[in-house]
């Protein structure tokens, strides 16, 4: 009886490692192709179920990709010749007099501020550090102005791009939507050849843990931008019936602003009521402004958000803020994009792995 042959292969886990490693190198050594590609994936992905939907009614992908093109183009064309001018120039107009903003809102805000701080259930030890911190306030919202507020988007940008070859991002763009246009092809395809790599004995657990993390990213890649948007108009309206300076602007900052957890509502508000203090001088509009945040909090919370996300995406706020800003400082745009993913992968990866090992 002959022995069996001793393998000179080294144990799987080794392999696996190795190829782990070569395959971070490697996307490391193509961040703008892989950043390209991943874009591309998940425009691909937010409009499959249009076109899987265009397809159960006998309209091939292609021509459903093609009209889908349309609308969004048409969309976007409307957008850019109505309301992107008008934000475009009020952010030009806030950048350059919020110097001038702040201290109008700190005069005509003055008159009532002892009568607030007054109100409020401070104890008499901590009585001198408030009133040490309000002095010192109107100094340092002096020093918040245009130049700064360039200055830390600038800086921003900076840190997302680092590494990225800026030369390419013209050409990035242009290859975009043809990468997007096949990417939305053959996506099913890719799917099922992702999902046939699989062994027989793994798949039923495979796809089961596919379709789960499926769920909470498509509740956050497709609800989230139905979600900002609809936030957009409310504020939109809301603000515009008040009759704000600078309402449009401050209606995208806050709804769009959305996509990081209480980033937007909280600038959108701090900012929107500057406004009415500049624009009117009076406390009843301020108020007025606090009840436009907080009736469309208000929905958002209860209404807008479980509707069409789902009473849970499965990730916290400050999960998602986290993995973000997490995100971006390791990986940059790469980091933004795959950050919320990678979080909910993660998140069913690590729930299904203690459930195993409790059936253990």
């Amino acid at each position: 009886m002959s022995k069996p042959k001793e393998s000179f292969l080294p144990p799987l886990w080794v392999l696996s490692s190795v190829t782990l490693v070569g395959l971070f190198w490697l996307a490391a050594q193509l961040r703008e192709l892989v950043v390209l590609l991943v874009i591309g994936y998940f425009i691909a992905y937010a409009i499959d179920p249009i076109l899987s939907k265009l397809e159960s009614k006998g309209i091939s992908r292609g021509i459903g990709f093609t009209l889908v093109c349309v609308v969004v183009v048409g969309l976007v064309v409307l957008i850019g010749v109505t309301a992107l001018p008008t934000i475009v120039d009020e952010f030009h107009k806030l950048t350059a007099n919020l110097s001038r903003y702040i201290e109008i809102g700190r005069e005509r805000l003055g008159p009532y501020w002892d009568k607030i701080i007054a109100a409020l259930p401070i104890p008499s030890s901590e009585e001198q550090d408030l009133a040490d911190t309000v002095a010192r306030l109107p100094q340092m919202l002096s020093e918040v102005n245009g130049e700064a507020i360039k200055k830390v988007f600038a800086t921003i940008g900076g840190t997302l791009l680092q590494g990225y070859n800026k030369a390419l991002a013209l050409v990035n763009i242009a290859l975009l939507p043809f990468i997007v246009y096949y990417l939305a092809l053959d996506l099913p395809k890719i799917h099922s050849t992702v999902v046939g790599l699989v062994p027989l004995t793994r798949r039923s657990k495979f796809v089961s843990v596919f379709r789960e993390i499926d769920t909470y990213v498509s509740a956050f890649v497709r609800g989230q931008a139905i979600v900002c948007t609809i936030l957009f108009v409310l504020y939109a309206i809301g603000l515009g019936l008040v009759g704000v300076d600078l309402w449009l602007l401050l209606a995208a900052i806050s709804g769009f602003g959305n996509i990081i957890p209480y980033v937007g509502f909280l600038i959108g508000i701090i900012l929107s009521s500057l406004m009415a203090l500049v624009t009117f001088g009076d406390i009843s509009h301020l108020l007025w402004v606090w009840g436009v945040y907080g009736v469309v909090q208000a929905l958002e919370g209860t209404f807008i958000t479980p509707r069409i996300m789902g009473e849970s995406v499965g990730l916290s706020p400050l999960v998602i803020i986290l993995a973000l800003f997490a995100g971006g400082q390791l990986f940059g745009l790469l980091g933004i994009f795959l950050a919320v993913p990678a979080a909910a992968t993660l998140r069913v990866l690590a729930r299904s792995s203690y459930q195993w090992v409790l059936a253990r």
